[in-house]
């Protein structure tokens, strides 16, 4: 063989394995994507289990929560802001959890999510906090959950 035989074989060989490198930094790619969206869903499940442990084991916000949910009316001024504060970080777990799902999902609808803020919008304690705090929430979130309050008012 001469040398324009070698140069030819040669880059052949280099060209096969830059594609063979571009294919397998590819596969990498997707796999850290992977392993991301795992990580952030676990963080989502972490974030609500902390959430409702820390409910389950105070037992005056347990019954607080419960009054809240059963018969939010006979609050009083100093337990309506406690719900309040409760609510400020649910709903900012809520709304991370949501973001999170979204990047997570292309867009898609969060279909469990909704499910669940279905039965919580149909609460007085949760409907009234977003009537006054939903411009603390970012845009896409405060989408969801407005649709989710359209439909409650358009079945009525």
């Amino acid at each position: 063989m001469n040398s324009g035989d070698w140069n030819k074989w040669l880059t052949l060989g280099a060209n096969l394995g830059v594609f063979v490198g571009l294919i397998l930094v590819a596969y990498e790619i997707n796999q850290s994507g992977t392993h991301l969206e795992l990580a952030a869903s676990s963080d989502g499940t972490d974030n609500f289990t902390q959430a409702m442990e820390v409910l389950v084991q105070n037992e005056e916000l347990s019954r607080l929560i419960y009054r809240a949910e059963t018969s939010y009316e006979d609050l009083d001024d100093f337990e309506r802001w406690r719900v309040t504060k409760y609510l400020d970080g649910f709903m900012t777990m809520s709304e991370q959890d949501y973001s999170v799902y979204i990047e997570i999902k292309d867009n898609q609808n969060p279909s469990g999510m909704r499910d669940d803020w279905r039965e919580n919008m149909k609460l007085p304690m949760y409907s009234e906090y977003w009537s006054r705090s939903e411009e603390r929430f970012r845009p896409g979130f405060r989408h969801f959950i407005n649709d989710i309050i359209a439909e409650k008012n358009a079945a009525k």
